[in-house]
């Protein structure tokens, strides 16, 4: 693969993303799969490229977010299950059931309207319950009104129970055991009658710290990307994205001159600084327009040029950010550097390997 004659671009390698996926299927039980979220155009990794990889590596389904998102996987012609990962308003339940996605319901009146939409033929769905995250779901005390509700409706079978829960790994482990437990228990009399029911409360991080929580369908997100937040048991995970930029020019700067926006940063000592044609609307660092980003033990951002750090310097820009060369002598404009960026906002071409 050689390198774009763009300015900025992203690397992406496909087998690492097969092979993270594969791992995870392999940690699976027999008779156990996992959702592949491909939500956000698969992280930022490309959807339609990514859900080729981990079908081939074993996904069982493809989880989006909306019917656009699945919309653009159906016409890159991908027929495999895709899961909807949100509820889709009574109103687009036509288009729900023409893309063949499996919706994932919270009240009886969406019930209804995917019914209505099938005109008498059959549909699954899967019923999702608010564990605390409050985003979407029903309350776990009305499942019993709602399942026996939707049993009623003919050519409507649940195809799996689903919840979501808000657990960062060290923050609030008991908390979510608390959670995963009465989710197996208030789903286990369903289980025993439809043994086929998905039951799906594992995403990455309950994956990696509750792995006894894993249930029927896993729904993995960041683990296929290399993301790992669990900090008890580490895979050998494969990072698979790599963004980079090209250096736009290299100038010497004096000890105490002002660099920057504001001239907030004073150059500590002589140095050798260089412009990168990337800001925060590329997504890069968290804070973009806020914090200022000095040397020092605090340093939080740099780029890379193989293994030497280059730190940023003054406030990073909408389009451009200022890194420290100095420990860089043969840097020149034209090279280029790695960066660190949020995946999802990195306005860039992709290029796949």
């Amino acid at each position: 693969m050689s390198a774009p004659s763009s300015m900025k671009w992203v690397e992406i390698d496909l087998s690492a993303i097969a092979g993270n996926a594969a791992w995870v299927r392999a940690q699976l039980p027999r008779g156990a799969g996992f959702v592949a979220a491909v939500k956000a155009d698969g992280y930022g990794h490309g959807a339609v490229e990514v859900s080729k990889a981990v079908l081939k590596a074993g996904a069982e389904r493809l989880g989006v977010r909306d019917l656009a998102e699945a919309a653009a996987l159906r016409q890159a012609g991908i027929k495999a299950p895709i899961q909807m990962l949100a509820p889709v308003l009574p109103e687009q339940s036509a288009e729900a059931l023409g893309l063949g996605v499996i919706p994932v319901v919270e009240s009886l009146v969406q019930a209804r309207a995917l019914q209505r939409a099938a005109r008498g033929g059959k549909i699954r769905l899967q019923v999702d319950l608010d564990f605390g995250l409050a985003r979407w779901g029903l309350p776990p005390k009305e499942r019993p009104a709602l399942m026996k509700a939707i049993g009623l409706l003919r050519g409507v079978t649940v195809d799996g129970i689903a919840a979501h829960l808000g657990y960062l790994p060290g923050k609030n482990a008991v908390e979510a055991e608390e959670k995963l437990g009465a989710f197996a228990r208030l789903t286990a009399p369903y289980k025993r009658r439809d043994p086929s029911l998905r039951l799906r409360a594992a995403n990455s991080t309950v994956f990696m710290d509750f792995p006894h929580r894993r249930f029927d369908l896993a729904c993995v997100g960041n683990l296929l990307y290399g993301i790992n937040r669990s900090k008890s048991r580490p895979p050998a995970l494969k990072t698979p994205w790599r963004f980079r930029a090209r250096v736009l020019s290299v100038r010497e700067v004096r000890k105490g001159a002002s660099i920057g926006y504001a001239s907030e940063y004073l150059a500590p000592r002589a140095m050798r600084v260089a412009a990168l044609p990337v800001g925060y609307a590329d997504g890069l660092t968290m804070q973009p327009a806020e914090r200022l980003i000095g040397l020092g033990a605090s340093q939080s951002y740099w780029a890379l040029r193989g293994a030497v750090k280059l730190p940023f310097v003054g406030r990073c820009g909408i389009s451009h950010v200022l890194v420290d060369a100095t420990s860089c002598p043969s840097l020149k404009p034209g090279d280029a550097v790695a960066l660190p960026v949020r995946r999802t906002a990195a306005r860039a071409p992709r290029v796949y390997r």
